[in-house]
């Protein structure tokens, strides 16, 4: 696939085609214009075409006020990004477009560590209040500063304690804004999981430290093993989200499927709490979900994915039947060229 334009619909989009015919590189070409990697790696050297020297991507999105040009380049290993012409950072794209992606590797965002959830949260929680990224970045300087302190021999109690006041502030902070944004999240997982699991999945968020502390006081009664440690324990950079289905936990025992079910679920919230607030413009894609679900999970996906509001892409081996395609623009995708029906 060397040069392909595309005019996609602004509802529903549906791209078939054999293995290897390229779909996937069409869904990951829209995912490093808005996210700056693919879905499926985080090396963007990946995403380079065997014997190319690098590889750019260009996209004109409304944003309910006028076009803007937005653009991906991977050359000399480095990612370069523009909004309008201007080179432009990573925070910037997203708050244009927000897109999110459902493929084969979703479920390691349910058996993955509290990383991959922490990274979920944090980039939902940044398209509801843009001003998070602002908080977050503040929190993780105090952080790297208590840090500092922590592996300094010399470092006084009272040096030690400004590090840690100013970092339970800014940590409240970032904790408020998630518990807010949980709240919201938590009836639209709840919501998309009974379609799609029959059962009901709840989102419990674990904020990093105890419930019945506030932060200064949890990070006072840590300071001797923070110290012993080099580093701080406690804070909302040990947060995670924990989903529990029938009473338990659904990273501990639920089956491969249900875990994929469950981070769809979770996906589909996301882009519903997105799309309520039409802050960005929301896009999600969809790779080829029939070749990781039985027939009946696959249609009751197919079924939630028809009733969130995001842009949707997704792909799959044949062409929909004329009652699944109606109002589905489709292109059939072969050798890496595009053709639209």
């Amino acid at each position: 696939m060397e040069e392909v334009e595309l005019d996609l619909d602004p509802a529903r989009n549906y791209f078939y085609g054999a293995n290897g015919a390229g779909k996937t590189t069409l869904l990951e070409a829209v995912y490093l214009l808005g996210r700056g990697r693919s879905f499926r790696t985080r090396q963007a050297r990946a995403l380079v075409r065997h014997g190319q020297a690098g590889l750019s991507v260009y996209g004109d999105v409304d944003d309910g006020v006028r076009l803007r040009r937005l653009g991906a380049a991977f050359a000399d290993r480095r990612l370069e990004r523009r909004v309008d012409g201007a080179p432009a950072s990573g925070a910037a794209v997203a708050g244009i477009v927000a897109v999110q992606a459902i493929g084969p590797d979703s479920h390691r965002l349910i058996e993955g560590g509290p990383s991959e959830r922490r990274r979920f949260l944090d980039w939902g929680v940044f398209h509801v209040e843009h001003s998070y990224l602002e908080a977050w970045q503040r929190y993780r300087r105090v952080l790297g500063q208590r840090n500092a302190a922590l592996q300094r021999a010399g470092e006084s109690a009272a040096e030690l304690r400004v590090w840690t006041q100013a970092l339970a502030e800014a940590g409240e902070h970032i904790d408020q804004f998630r518990q807010t944004y949980v709240g919201r999240l938590a009836s639209y997982v709840s919501d998309h999981a009974r379609a799609l699991l029959g059962h009901e999945l709840s989102v419990e968020y674990r904020r990093g430290w105890r419930a019945d502390l506030e932060l200064a006081a949890a990070l006072e009664t840590s300071a001797v093993r923070d110290r012993s440690l080099g580093h701080t324990e406690l804070g909302p950079h040990r947060a995670d989200l924990v989903l529990n289905m029938e009473g338990h936990r659904v990273q501990e025992e639920a089956s491969r499927g249900q875990q994929k079910l469950a981070a769809a679920a979770l996906v589909l919230g996301q882009e519903s709490v997105i799309a309520e607030t039409a802050m960005a413009r929301s896009m999600l894609l969809v790779d080829d979900p029939a070749a990781e679900l039985d027939r009946a999970a696959f249609e009751r996906l197919r079924e939630r994915l028809g009733t969130i509001g995001s842009q949707l892409l997704f792909t799959g081996l044949a062409p929909l039947e004329a009652n699944d395609g109606a109002a589905t623009a489709m292109f059939h995708v072969e050798r890496g060229r595009v053709h639209a029906l």
